[in-house]
């Protein structure tokens, strides 16, 4: 109920804030003020209309969760109650007298577990493997049970729950429980069936047990057999029984009603809102286990419904109170400060409503990009792909990632109204973090045939102590409009040491382009949230919300992005921060170093997938398939246990949110179970915020993969957790066209002079990639000899591998001096 009233006064506080002006006017009868108040007036209740809507869809959702629950929970109690009435017929089929197969010496025992059960009827008895019965009803009975399915089934050596027959010898319809009576102890291999236990049980006693199944006044329950036959239902026409079979209910002419036993024919479960008997009914339907059965609860909609009826309550007087908001606000001037001070504590709690539904939403969006994302990555490493069919994987890729980043930005947003944007520093290489930062952008800017500069100082020093993933997203944002905003010319990114010490320096960012610039009016609008300015055709590539997000990411660092701009001459942005030194930096490679990996060195491993989404599991059994593991997969926790004991895996990747059992309570299973409290988990789950991650690797999760699944990531940590050491296809690079099979020999390559030699360095040094490639293919048009060595060094510019490119120049710049 919090989640509307939250929901209502954002957007009230929305309209307040943009109109609050008019609380400083004196009152007025002006066509103007009557517009002003109409009008927001009608903003107000349209937006408390569509927040109610969403709130009171959700609140439904939740009931009707809430009585397919309690329906499992009943239909777990018929398949115990099942489970024990089996049993019961077993254990009387292994008692010694039974053995004997001499009514007259069982009949006794057989009458005392009968009173002692209070179970089955009194034609309690056996039948022999002549189909003779004897029961406790009549002792030894004319009708010959040879032709009864339990008869046959039970002379195979199997146990049976009969679907209901007629019983020949009290003429009504019971429901049998079967179990054989074997000749010898169970060790004995020469033993073999001699006859069965047969146990009826009245249909009245089975219908009891299905209508305990009740939510509310007139809602009742029914079970069908495999074909959609009732089992047992209130309206005794549609009953079933072998002798004379009813109608199946898949053919009903009720059409709500066929459709919900079609359900059940197919053993789903779930609960769906359908018509029958022209009454509007929730209908919760699932399989049982013990028997080939499925039961239904149908509950008329207003015993779910009706809970609803406050909210409509609350709903109405919300918009009737919207009517004279304003009027208050605007003629109420004694109250306007203590007004504006619970407007700010609801505007919080708005908030928060907002960031709970946009992670909600995000959670909802990232599982079909997990699949996008996660099958364009697999045709990616796909060799057999053509150039022309890679190109369009790609550019998938390309959306889909910016549509993550779309929803990430939304997401950033929100944590920042709601106060909630931390920092996470840690130790990295700045180096090879900016070389990275430079190789993304880089891509960008080639597409757009601009020159990328990178001006690093070379005072840089090797580590610092920083957040890595929101310093990245800062400078790839910067860098990202400084490149979308640029037709021509160039971008710079340029890195500073300003000041340093033992323990700490100050570096200086800037980025810099020769683009369209921006209006100085227009400077004052460009870190606030949805705003875009500038070329207005550029506007739409995306959601206004990176320059607030990485203003705040910067100010929480220390620091303020300024800007420097003059329209048709470009852009500069910069922002100073002061940083902690690292000595404790790792260098970060990629797992595969842009090397496809073929497999892995030592014995075969085994993953279990436990997610209840099937594309989730085939995005991390196709990306992992080919490198040699071997899978099982599960769709809930509970069978996830189960297989986990069957199978002892090496490696478990789990999902969170599952029906059956969530992965919190999985985990919490394996973690105490003796036998699997050690097996490596690893969460991967589209709820991404940090409240999540943490309470997954609480529960005993080993680490988290984010969804969607990034491939680099799953390689590294299933490397990391597994101890594995990958084995590399050292042809070629990943994704990439092997243009010659032939190694290229290095020592015999006929360089260019020693002064086309010192341009192509001094280019590669500055890291103009894309003029380094032009000049070294005009200096490869002067003589063909050069040609093989000009390849080498297009080749090294293409894929941004700078420092290859100086050790190579560098290698023949000295050969040349040396002679």
């Amino acid at each position: 109920m919090s989640l509307f009233f939250r929901s209502v006064t954002e957007n009230v506080g929305s309209v307040l804030r943009s109109l609050s002006f008019v609380k400083l006017v004196k009152p007025s009868r002006s066509p103007m003020t009557k517009f002003v108040l109409g009008g927001t007036t009608l903003i107000v209740s349209v937006a408390a209309y569509f927040s109610y809507q969403v709130l009171r869809n959700a609140i439904l959702e939740d009931l009707k969760q809430n009585a397919f629950l309690q329906v499992n929970i009943e239909a777990n109690k018929i398949d115990k109650w099942t489970a024990l009435r089996k049993s019961e017929t077993e254990a009387i089929a292994n008692l010694p007298i039974t053995k004997t197969m001499n009514w007259s010496a069982i009949a006794p025992d057989f009458q005392a577990e009968y009173e002692r059960l209070k179970s089955f009827e009194p034609l309690l008895g056996i039948v022999n493997s002549e189909g003779e019965f004897f029961n406790l009803l009549k002792g030894q009975n004319n009708p010959n049970l040879k032709d009864r399915p339990t008869v046959i089934r039970g002379m195979a050596g199997l146990s049976t729950v009969m679907d209901p027959i007629i019983s020949r010898v009290t003429g009504k319809p019971v429901l049998v429980f079967a179990a054989p009576i074997w000749s010898g102890p169970v060790n004995d291999q020469a033993r073999k069936p001699i006859g069965i236990v047969n146990a009826p049980i009245s249909i009245e006693k089975v219908t009891e047990v299905v209508q305990r199944l009740k939510y509310g006044n007139n809602s009742y329950a029914f079970a069908l057999n495999s074909k959609g036959e009732a089992i047992t239902h209130p309206d005794a026409a549609l009953m079933s029984t072998l002798e004379k079979p009813a109608l199946t209910l898949t053919k009903t002419s009720d059409q709500g009603l066929a459709q919900i036993a079609q359900y059940m024919v197919n053993r789903k479960k779930g609960i769906e809102k359908v018509t029958i008997n022209e009454v509007e009914s929730y209908v919760a339907f699932l399989p049982l286990q013990e028997v080939n059965w499925s039961v239904a609860l149908v509950i008329p909609s207003k015993n779910i419904e009706s809970q609803l009826f406050l909210l409509d309550g609350i709903a109405f007087l919300v918009f009737i109170l919207a009517g004279t908001m304003i009027s208050v606000l605007v003629y109420v001037n004694v109250w306007e400060k203590t007004q504006l001070e619970k407007s700010k504590l609801l505007a919080d709690s708005a908030n928060q409503a907002k960031s709970d539904f946009l992670a909600n939403m995000s959670h909802e969006l990232r599982t079909p990009l997990n699949g996008i994302l996660g099958y364009a990555q697999i045709l990616n490493r796909s060799k057999a792909l053509p150039d022309k069919e890679r190109h369009g994987v790609q550019i998938i890729y390309q959306c889909g990632s910016h549509l993550l980043t779309l929803i990430n930005d939304v997401l950033d947003i929100s944590k920042i109204e709601a106060r909630k944007l931390e920092l996470a520093s840690s130790a990295i290489h700045l180096p090879s973090f900016l070389q990275g930062v430079v190789e993304i952008c880089r891509v960008r800017s080639d597409q757009k045939n601009l020159e990328f500069i990178y001006q690093p100082d070379s005072d840089l020093p090797e580590g610092i102590e920083a957040d890595e993933k929101r310093l990245r997203q800062v400078l790839i944002n910067l860098l990202g409009n400084a490149i979308k905003f640029t037709d021509r010319g160039s971008v710079t990114l340029k890195v500073e040491v300003l000041e340093v010490n033992s323990q700490n320096l100050r570096l200086k960012f800037q980025i810099k382009d020769t683009g369209v610039g921006i209006a100085k009016d227009q400077v004052s609008r460009l870190f606030q949230a949805f705003e875009q300015v500038g070329d207005h055709k550029r506007q739409s590539e995306g959601t206004g919300l990176g320059l607030a997000i990485s203003q705040k990411i910067v100010q929480l660092m220390g620091g303020e992005i300024k800007v420097k701009s003059e329209l048709g001459v470009g852009s500069n942005f910069f922002f100073e921060v002061a940083l902690p030194i690292a000595n404790n930096w790792a260098k970060k490679n990629s797992v595969s170093q842009g090397r496809t990996i073929l497999g892995y060195e030592g014995s075969p491993k085994h993953i279990l997938i436990v997610d209840d989404r099937w594309e989730n599991r085939s995005v991390l059994v196709n990306l992992l398939e080919p490198l040699g593991f071997s899978f099982t997969e599960a769709e809930n926790g509970q069978e996830g246990l189960e297989k986990a004991r069957e199978k002892l895996p090496d490696l478990v990747i789990t999902d969170i949110a599952m029906p059956v059992m969530d992965g919190f309570t999985f985990m919490n299973q394996l973690r105490g179970d003796s036998d699997l409290k050690n097996l490596l988990v690893i969460v991967s789950s589209a709820s991404v915020a940090q409240i999540d991650q943490q309470m997954s690797l609480d529960a005993g999760g080993n680490d988290f993969l984010a969804k969607p699944v990034e491939a680099e990531e799953l390689f590294t940590l299933v490397a990391k957790h597994l101890e594995l050491t990958w084995k590399y296809d050292e042809t070629g690079t990943e994704a990439s066209p092997v243009t010659s099979n032939k190694p290229v020999d290095f020592d015999n390559l006929v360089a260019p002079p020693l002064a086309d030699l010192q341009i192509l360095l001094e280019l590669a040094r500055d890291g103009m990639l894309k003029k380094l490639a032009k000049t070294a293919q005009k200096i490869g048009e002067k003589n063909d000899s050069y040609q093989p060595f000009i390849n080498q060094i297009i080749h090294l510019a293409k894929k941004f591998q700078t420092e290859q490119i100086e050790i190579l120049i560098q290698k023949y710049l000295a050969n040349n001096q040396g002679q």
